[in-house]
C-alpha cells in the first residue's frame, strides 16, 4: 500500500466506527437510565474510539507521530463528548428549545414532555423554563398542566381544594432572566407528564427547557397542599421568587394559582388557561 493512501483495513475501521456511532445515536433514547444503559453507553464509546486508533495513528495525511497523537486526543475528546450528550440521564425533557415569533399573536402554546427514564421512583423532580426575551417578562407567560397530567399532592380534607403534585416558582437567575422552576413531586418509573407554556402577550422569545435536581427519597405528605411546607430546592441561585400551583379538579379551576407569601394561602389570583 502506497504511503499516501489509506489501507482497506483502516477504511473498514472508520466505516465500522461511523456505523456504531450512527446506530448508537438512533437508539440511545431507548436505553434505560440505569446501570445497564450506562454500561452500554461507555462500552459503545470505547469501541468507537478503539476503531479509530489505528486509522488515526497511520493516517497518510498526518506526517509526524506528534501530529497523529494530537489528532487522536481530539478524537478521544470528541467521542467522550458524544457519549456525554447521549448519556442516559434519569430525567428527560422534550423539546429542549422553542421560539415564540414576534409576528405571532398572543396565545401560542408549546407542549413539553417531562419523563422519568429510570426504573426508580423520583421525588421533587425539577424542570426549568428559562425565558430569553428583550420584550416579554415571566408574567407574560402562562404554565398549564393538562388534565391527564394532574395528580393530587397529599390528602385533602373534605371541602378543601385538592392541589396537584406539580407546583413551581417564577424567579430570576443570576443574569436576571425569568425562570419557571417547576417541581413534580412524584414520577413513577418511566412515567411522563405534559406541561405547556403559552405567551399571554405578543412578542419574540426563546424558551429553553432543562432538567434539574431530583430525589429518590419520598417526601412527607401535607394536607391542603401547603406551599410553605413544600420542599422547593434548586440547583442554581434564583431570586425574586413567587410560587404558583394548580388544582387537580381542572374542570373547576384550570389555570395557575399564584400564592402569596403568608403561609402559602391563595391570594385570589387565577390565571386562566389558554384554549
Amino acid at each position: 500500500m502506497p504511503e499516501d493512501q489509506t489501507s482497506r483495513g483502516d477504511v473498514a475501521l472508520w466505516c465500522l466506527a461511523g456505523v456504531m456511532a450512527l446506530v448508537f445515536f438512533l437508539l440511545a433514547r431507548q436505553l434505560s437510565a440505569d446501570n445497564t444503559g450506562r454500561v452500554i453507553t461507555v462500552a459503545t464509546s470505547v469501541a468507537i474510539f478503539a476503531c479509530s486508533i489505528h486509522p488515526t495513528l497511520h493516517s497518510p495525511w498526518l506526517h509526524s507521530n506528534i501530529s497523529r497523537r494530537i489528532v487522536l486526543c481530539f478524537v478521544a475528546v470528541g467521542i467522550a463528548a458524544f457519549g456525554g450528550i447521549l448519556w442516559p440521564y434519569s430525567l428527560n425533557v422534550s423539546p429542549t428549545n422553542v421560539r415564540f415569533a414576534d409576528r405571532s399573536a398572543a396565545g401560542q402554546t408549546y407542549s413539553f414532555r417531562f419523563t422519568n427514564r429510570s426504573d426508580k421512583d423520583l421525588y421533587a423532580s425539577q424542570l426549568k423554563f428559562r425565558i430569553h426575551s428583550r420584550t416579554l417578562s415571566g408574567k407574560d407567560f402562562l404554565i398549564n398542566i393538562p388534565t391527564a397530567s394532574r395528580k393530587a399532592y397529599g390528602e385533602s380534607v373534605v371541602g378543601a381544594p385538592r392541589f396537584a403534585d406539580i407546583q413551581g416558582l417564577l424567579c430570576h437567575d443570576s443574569y436576571q432572566r425569568p425562570v419557571f422552576s417547576i417541581f413534580v413531586f412524584h414520577l413513577a418509573p418511566n412515567e411522563s407528564r405534559e406541561i405547556t407554556i403559552t405567551n399571554g402577550r405578543a412578542g419574540s422569545a426563546k424558551v429553553g427547557a432543562t432538567t434539574g435536581f431530583f430525589s429518590t427519597t419520598p417526601q412527607p405528605l401535607h394536607l391542603n397542599g401547603n406551599a410553605d411546607s413544600t420542599p422547593f430546592r434548586s440547583d442554581e441561585a434564583l431570586s425574586d421568587c413567587q410560587s404558583f400551583g394548580f388544582l387537580v379538579d381542572s374542570h373547576e379551576h384550570e389555570g395557575m394559582y399564584w400564592f402569596n407569601h403568608e403561609g402559602g394561602k391563595l391570594d385570589g389570583m387565577t390565571v386562566p388557561s389558554q384554549s
